[in-house]
Order: structure tokens, then sequence, then C-alpha cells
């Protein structure tokens, strides 16, 4: 089902930029005016001006075009010569532990949705797809990777890639966030086969990329030179791919904080959803015994907590069981505490139907417990409402069986860097070893 081509990326010279951490970057959309900022004053060379480049409207996207031609000419940035896997891995700090995160960049190709190859998760916003759609066109360079996840029950692909990781390192960094970054490529005609081979019946599931993913299938046409058609570098796109199975995947929740809606009245809400929800007060007042409650509560049932201005203590919503969820979708659906939160309360008792989510009236969002309680606290949002994060199988479950998730349901830590591999939509087509 799914083309997994290898390809030649576009990386940083190691003599010009020979420690990667300076020039490495987080995704566009995490980054904020302060780590812009910081990462521009690291190194005068981050990816940073070409992944969010300065400026207005298209002078913006030329300019980071002009950047990208001036650090090529230069050499500070290569194509490599032959197309290759690049197998990649985060190690991380995790709830006192020490987690590992590995798999691969390869170019796949472009599927819509509907064909079944690709699926996504949750839905998009229409904004960020314009920016990347103009940065797309201005560099026909896509800077960073879309994060995929396949299963592999037997396990066979995940053997190949740790015996590309049992050797040395072509590029080792640490960034200041503590990550460790390591980079091995994959070059040899018959393990790329292999691997190629291996994820060929696969589905491929967007973790994290869906903006980006959907920007690159607006654009194929597009950016493909007349008379190859199937057979252009915009056929496919550059994807990290992880096995689902790999113990290193962590999800975070995304909490959702009211703010800004008109007659919101707390006690009005506990009175309507006391018909479907057990509602109980808790003295839980710090981050970690929310935290501790919550997955308590969610082994067993859906739960919220929530937390309103002037109160110190946490309210407990926990679904009954008695209540027909019918309407929310199929069985794998109705089960996830996202849905039932945006089913029924958020849109049935407090109206924020999905055209409110789409322009993003009234929710705001954060993956820090602490940081929701705060902006509770100094009155800048009316309530939060904390819930447990969304396991990988239920994610999955959820997408094989033809659904998505609600905007902003999963969050993966850590998120991947960008500027290891760059992925160039001019040249040669990646094309599938089998």
């Amino acid at each position: 089902m799914a083309e997994v081509a290898p390809f030649s990326g576009l990386r940083y010279d190691a003599q010009q930029a020979p420690d990667l951490a300076r020039v490495l970057a987080p995704p566009y959309d995490v980054i904020d005016e302060g780590e812009h900022r910081a990462l521009e004053a690291r190194d005068p060379h981050n990816v940073v001006r070409l992944e969010l480049p300065r400026g207005q409207g298209d002078a913006r996207y030329e300019g980071a075009a002009d950047q990208l031609s001036a650090w090529t000419s230069q050499g500070v940035l290569r194509v490599d010569p032959a197309p290759a896997f690049y197998v990649y891995e985060q190690q991380f700090d995790w709830n006192g532990g020490r987690l590992t995160r590995r798999g691969f960049f390869g170019a796949v190709r472009l599927e819509p949705f509907e064909r079944r190859v690709v699926l996504p998760h949750e839905h998009t916003l229409t904004g960020p797809k314009e920016d990347r759609r103009r940065l797309l066109r201005a560099t026909r360079t896509q800077f960073s990777p879309i994060f995929g996840l396949y299963r592999d029950r037997d396990g066979d692909a995940g053997k190949l890639i740790d015996a590309v990781a049992s050797g040395p390192a072509l590029v080792e960094t640490t960034t200041p966030d503590g990550i460790r970054h390591r980079l091995w490529l994959l070059s040899h005609t018959v393990p790329l086969a292999r691997l190629s081979g291996l994820l060929a019946d696969k589905q491929i599931l967007i973790a994290d990329g869906h903006h980006r993913y959907e920007t690159m299938l607006g654009l194929r046409d597009e950016l493909r030179p007349p008379g190859v058609a199937g057979a252009a570098p915009s056929d496919f796109t550059m994807m990290f791919l992880a096995r689902a199975e790999d113990p290193g995947l962590v999800v975070l929740p995304t909490h959702r904080l009211v703010k800004d809606l008109p007659g919101f009245d707390f006690a009005a809400l506990c009175a309507a959803a006391k018909a479907a929800f057990d509602i109980t007060g808790g003295d839980e007042r710090t981050p970690e015994a929310i935290e501790a409650r919550l997955a308590q509560e969610g082994a067993s049932r859906v739960a919220f907590a929530v937390r309103v201005p002037g109160e110190s203590t946490t309210t407990w919503f926990a679904l009954k069981p008695i209540v027909d969820l019918s309407a929310l979708g199929p069985p794998s659906l109705r089960k996830l505490d996202v849905t039932v939160l945006h089913g029924v309360i958020l849109g049935s008792l407090l109206g924020i139907d999905a055209e409110a989510l789409a322009n993003q009236s009234f929710l705001s969002y954060t993956h820090d417990t602490k940081e929701a309680i705060a902006r509770v606290a100094a009155g800048r949002a009316q309530a939060a409402f904390f819930m447990n994060a969304t396991k990988i199988d239920q994610i999955l479950a959820v997408c094989e069986a033809g659904f998505v998730l609600p905007q902003k349901s999963t969050y993966f830590q850590p998120k991947l860097a960008t500027g290891v591999v760059m992925y160039r939509l001019a040249g040669l087509a990646p094309r599938t070893l089998r």
C-alpha cells in the first residue's frame, strides 16, 4: 500500500556546521517569539531562518529562498550523492528515566486520504496550510519532516533499523533541551529494498504534520515538471517513520481552556451535566495531584478534572456507564476522553460548535497542567478541562476505522528536530527499490 523510497537528503556540511545542535530548531508551529530570537542568535546558519523566515508578505518567503540558495552555493548545505534512508533516534528524559525513540527518514509517495494509504488522525486549520504553501512554492524544499507511524507487529522493520543503529553514528549531538540526536545512513541496496518492501503493505498514520502533508499534496501537481506525472520529487514527501510499537513514543494530553464564552456559568454547566456525569469535588491542588487522580480515574472510565477562577480545588466529571454515546461515532471513537469532552460538554452543553473550533473561538490549548492552572487563577480562562492523553492504540483504531479526532487531540513528545535532513523538490524523483 505505502510506497516508501530512499532519497538524497539535503544536510548541513560537517565542516561548515560542526556542531549540529547550533543549527537545529523545533518545528515552526511550536516556536514562540522568544525562542525564535534565541535560535537566530545561536548561529547565523540556524535552520529557523529557512523554516520560519522574518519579513512581511511574499518578501519573507522570497527571503527564505534567497537564504537557501546562498547557503547551498556556499556549501553550508549539501545534497548527499546517493539515495538513502536516514535512521534517526532521539534520547530524552521522561518521568525520571531516559527514553529512546527511533525510526527513519524516507520519501513517501503522496496519496489522497480517501485512498486509505496515508491516514490523518485529526482535523486541520486553514491558516497554517497557506503559510506552508507559500514557503514551499518559494523554496521548493521541505525543511521539516512529517511524523508517521506504522504497525510492525512481527518486529521485522524494527530489527533492521536497530541493526543499522548498532553501528557508529554519522551524526551525534545534544541540543540545549537535553535531547540527544543520532543519525545513521542506510544506503546499501539490499537492506534499502528490504525495508521498503516491509512497509509496502502498511498504512501510515500521520502522528504530526497534517498541515505539511496536506500542503504537499495540494502543491504536488503544481510543482511537478511537465510530462513526468507520478515520477517527480513533488510526488513524494519526506517522513520520519516510527513503529507504533516503539517504547519511546510519548503522547501528551492537550487540555482545553474555555475563554470569552458569552454567558458561561459553571454552576449551570454542572447542573446540566449531572445526567451524564458523576460530579464530585476534590482537594487536588497541585498539577501532580490532578495528573495522578486523572490516571487513576481514567483506568476504568472517561473522566475530567475542571478548575475555575476563585477555586483552589478541583471538580471531577466521571462519565456514567449508562450514557448512550452512539451519536459520537463507532465504539473506538466514543471511548476517547477527547471525543466525549467535545461531543457532550463543549459541543452539546456549552455550544462550542465545529465552526467555532475551526475559527479557534472560545478555546485555547496547553499540554502543561501547571500552566493551565495558572491561567485560570489569573482570570485568563473561564475554566480548564484536564484529561488523560489518548493512547497510540486508540488513535490507530479510530483512524483505521476511517474516522478522525478533534483538532489538537494529541501532542507527541519530543518534537522532531528541523534541519537534521531536508528534502529538495528538484532533481530526480525518489525510486522505490523492490
